[in-house]
């Protein structure tokens, strides 16, 4: 079995290096990761440090980003954001699929009226328009970083229960789930050792673009002013001082604006590339 999942995998792996945008997409993702990890050491400058004497000057050789309207450094502060955002990104995805999971499994596996029960609150929290949401429950707990990956993880879990609870009705008929069954296994050890490791691929999937969405989700909280407060840099708050100043400071809002439009984009890329790679009628 193990060697079978090994082969299996050495295939997805290989028809997702040959997959030049799906490599591409990943390749940009470890950047701005290893951007996050390290940006003590490769920002030039402290993100929060302010010089008003070098407020709003263009790109240049010291500053290749420019600075801001109080002299902060913009490559510093994207840097740094990169950290918040992909953080945000990372933290409200395993939220949500966790619960999304949890509940799917569950809706899926047991059938009936726990399934009825589940699947009707599924619908409920799909009929409440999300962003709505988002915003009550970001006023009523207050703006900051982890109130963010919080309600971004409590609020996008629904499709990844649909997802999962499918994937369940079909898997819990085959004959290996029967067998384990007939053996006497516990309803815990089908669940999580025989239907959900088979389950992943779809989840999977999900995840990558779930991260590129719940990126794009802060960037527009944290530039309504409902995400990460200043001093603290993100690429939505930095895109939220540049709105007043893009006729004379045009940086501000390009480069936070490409920042989150590149990393998005990578992560769906690298989304479709996955789903082609673990797609059964395309893997050779």
């Amino acid at each position: 079995m193990k060697d079978q999942i090994l082969h299996k995998g050495q295939k997805v792996l290989g028809k997702l290096i040959r997959n030049k945008l799906a490599f591409l997409g990943a390749f940009v993702i470890f950047v701005l990761s290893f951007l996050s990890v390290f940006a003590p050491m490769i920002a030039p400058f402290n993100p929060e440090d302010q010089n008003i004497e070098e407020r709003l000057l263009a790109p240049n050789s010291k500053h290749i980003c420019g600075t801001d309207e109080l002299g902060r450094d913009v490559f510093s502060r994207m840097v740094f954001g990169a950290r918040v955002s992909l953080a945000v990104g990372f933290i409200a995805v395993i939220i949500s699929a966790i619960i999304g999971i949890l509940i799917g499994s569950a809706a899926g596996y047991y059938g009936g009226w726990l399934d009825t029960v589940l699947m009707r609150f599924v619908d409920i929290m799909l009929s409440i328009p999300t962003l709505f949401l988002i915003l009550m429950l970001t006023v009523y707990l207050g703006p900051n970083i982890i109130n963010v990956m919080i309600i971004i993880g409590l609020t996008g879990w629904m499709d990844l229960a649909r997802l999962v609870r499918a994937e369940f009705l079909t898997l819990k008929k085959r004959e290996y789930v029967l067998a384990a069954r007939v053996s006497g296994a516990s309803n815990g050890r089908i669940i999580f050792k025989h239907i959900l490791p088979n389950a992943l691929s779809p989840v999977f999937v999900s995840v990558i673009f779930g991260v590129g969405g719940a990126i794009l989700l802060e960037s527009g909280l944290s530039f309504l002013g409902l995400g990460v407060q200043p001093p603290d840099a993100s690429w939505g708050n930095i895109l939220t001082s540049g709105k007043d100043y893009i006729e004379r400071a045009w940086w501000l809002t390009v480069y936070p604006g490409l920042a989150i439009f590149i990393t998005v984009m990578s992560y769906n890329i690298l989304g479709e590339g996955l789903r082609d790679a673990l797609d059964p009628r395309l893997v050779e």
